[in-house]
């Protein structure tokens, strides 16, 4: 594979400052344009950093990866539930007993084993590029790191742990163990028997089922599992107290070096369903429905676990992969971000999920004959300092529970094939929906963030697709002329103390405006996928200051430089070929998270907000976003008439 590029210091710098024009206002957009020019001159600090970038890149595999997994993750000490780690809902099973619940669970080991297979013999399908120099082969490294890689805390940076030897192509062979955790319990499970064959579907489930009625029988536990939703620098001072005991040590060892996690839960009261202050809500079209369950519980079971006198003590969040299996058959995930973009996460359940469904229904019971190695429980050594970290962590947890406003809203207008109908990418279109109904809110647009996947690039991951330009801008103030407020031709209060002329448009003016939006928001995306975006380029160049020893360019001490990296919107697209969607919480305090998932005649959404923020709410959002969508149709169907 190519290495990524580093893209034109002249190019990434032009391209900022068109960046920042409209979420600024004039006075901050000509201080930064002055910056600029400085940074980039001869006598700015811009080209020598750039000379340093282009060796780098001849010197290493991926000259931006590091800095940007520290940057992205490995550095920010947030907790990982709600802020990090994204939750995801699959389709809900019918389990009539435990026994049923046992054999889903060692239906889906038997599947992740297979998948493992593959992955240990290094055979895992090359993906290649559907558009844009199409067939290109595409990187498949964050594919091997799902099953093999562990998050562990550290001060002041976290590191990612590998279970693979150098060298070599086979995993750590203790990565053939799983930790299953059941009404806070935590147990080892060996998937080989006495080291050497796999058990069988059969023995697998007898070893699940065992696990579900020990735990039941077992007094309430230490619950050392919430310990990992504290803050990263916090849990890593906690767990190296813990590691002073032999028998925690040899427990954190076991579950470092784990395949993965399983979670038995309990269901989530209805009180973690939607609810709505507001009498004109969008129409509602509900999805999943387990019992009083919506899928906004459901979703919420997977990214946190309920708070403590629910789930989240049943959980171990630095877990790459965490399989959550509700007793009421609500089932799905929580991921730690940092090995992998969703899309491999995706793609591993989903063949695990077909394969599991190819099987033959069986209604057989379960033996309760252990076959090899029985389940170990881990039994912790907990004194009062410790306990006393257990109970903060429940506290802190609870109120992060608390204050997460989440909605799974799924539009029923219309979805992606009307979409493609009118010769519109889905995924640009549905972006600039985002920034619509935002602007229809706030009568602004914020930086925003969508990920790219630079995965044609040896060690690709992503860079930002910044959807929020100034021809966004444009058209959403086009869209929104007739709504409440004044209409003069020059008007005050649209971006924050900027002044924005426009006068009154036409249809044809304002599809003239969408359809430049459109275009703009195409060449961003293909800019990023091509190794040509901004914001990895940017951060190589700050970071390289720093590793120099230099001051930090002004461009970066800017309040500019800040406002662009406040992301107050945080988008991603997660595609399924199941009925199935993954949401996360927003990445600031005053933002939203919006994930989407569009199918042919309906767009799943996930919206997240902080209850805590007094201008968020994610039901005033999706009800804008649905007059967003209503709004873009009737626009383009005057168009589809016409012709």
């Amino acid at each position: 594979l190519p290495k990524l590029p580093v893209p034109s210091l002249e190019q990434t710098l032009e391209r900022y400052l068109a960046t920042v024009k409209p979420i600024v206002s004039e006075a901050q957009y000509d201080r930064t344009r002055a910056m600029l020019k400085a940074f980039g001159s001869s006598n700015g600090a811009g080209p020598r950093l750039q000379e340093k970038l282009l060796q780098l890149r001849e010197e290493k595999d991926n000259w931006a990866y590091t800095w940007w997994l520290n940057d992205m993750y490995l550095n920010n000490p947030v907790p990982l539930p709600i802020n990090s780690n994204p939750g995801m809902v699959f389709p809900p099973r019918t389990f009539r007993t435990p026994h049923d619940m046992a054999r889903f669970a060692a239906r889906l080991m038997i599947g992740i084993l297979s998948h493992k297979d593959i992955m240990d013999r290094h055979a895992i399908p090359v993906e290649r590029a559907t558009s844009r120099e199409k067939g290109q082969p595409l990187c498949m490294s964050q594919y091997y790191r799902l099953l093999t890689s562990y998050r562990q805390p550290g001060k002041p940076q976290d590191c990612i742990y590998s279970k693979i030897k150098d060298g070599e192509g086979e995993t750590y062979q203790g990565t053939e163990n799983i930790i299953v955790a059941c009404r806070n319990h935590l147990y080892a499970m060996a998937l080989k028997s006495g080291g050497k064959n796999r058990l069988t579907e059969e023995e697998i489930a007898s070893q699940f089922l065992h696990i579900l009625q020990d735990a039941s029988r077992q007094p309430l536990p230490p619950l050392v599992g919430i310990l990992t939703s504290e803050r990263r620098d916090t849990w890593a001072v906690i767990r190296e107290q813990l590691r002073e005991d032999k028998k925690n040590r040899k427990n954190l060892e076991i579950i470092e070096n784990a395949l993965l996690l399983v979670c038995f839960d309990d269901p989530l009261p209805a009180s973690f369903n939607c609810s709505t202050l507001r009498r004109d809500v969008p129409e509602i079209v509900r999805g999943h429905v387990v019992d009083s369950r919506d899928e906004t519980n459901m979703v919420h079971q997977m990214i946190h676990g309920g708070g403590s006198a629910a789930n989240s003590a049943n959980r171990w969040f630095d877990m790459t992969i965490q399989i959550v299996i509700s007793s009421d058959g609500v089932w799905g995930l929580c991921y730690e971000h940092s090995p992998s973009e969703g899309v491999a996460v995706v793609q591993l359940m989903e063949d695990v999920l077909k394969k599991c469904d190819s099987m033959p229904i069986s209604t057989d019971t379960i033996s309760s004959n252990i076959q090899g190695q029985v389940s170990q429980r881990l039994e912790w050594a907990i004194n009062q300092e410790t306990q006393r970290c257990i109970q903060d962590a429940i506290q802190n947890l609870d109120v992060m529970v608390e204050d997460l406003d989440f909605y799974v809203y799924r539009f029923p207008g219309y979805g992606k094939e009307f979409i493609k109908s009118i010769k519109c990418s889905p995924d640009a279109y549905i972006q600039l929906s985002l920034q619509l109904a935002y602007f229809r809110l706030y009568h602004k647009l914020v930086a925003t963030y969508e990920s790219a996947s630079t995965r044609r690039f040896l060690l690709g991951r992503v860079d930002c697709i910044r959807s929020a330009h100034n021809e966004a801008l444009q058209w959403v103030t086009a869209m929104c002329q007739n709504e409440s407020g004044p209409k003069e031709s020059d008007t005050e209060d649209i971006q924050s103390g900027k002044r924005v002329t426009f006068s009154l448009f036409d249809v044809e003016q304002t599809l003239q405006l969408f359809d430049a939006a459109m275009k703009k928001q195409t060449e961003i995306m293909v800019e990023n996928i091509l190794g040509q975006g901004i914001d990895i380029h940017l951060l190589g160049l700050r970071e390289l200051a720093k590793d120099l020893g230099e001051p930090l360019p002004d461009i970066f001490q800017d309040e500019v430089y800040k406002t662009a990296n406040h992301f107050a919107l945080s988008t991603s697209q997660v595609p399924t070929s199941s009925d199935s969607f993954m949401g996360y919480g927003p990445v600031v305090p005053d933002g939203y998270g919006a994930s989407y998932n569009p199918h042919s005649d309906t767009i799943v959404f996930c919206l997240s907000a902080f209850h805590s923020c007094e201008t968020t709410s994610t039901w005033r959002f999706a009800h804008s976003l649905e007059d967003s969508l209503n709004a873009m149709k009737d626009l383009l169907s005057g168009r589809q008439t016409k012709k």
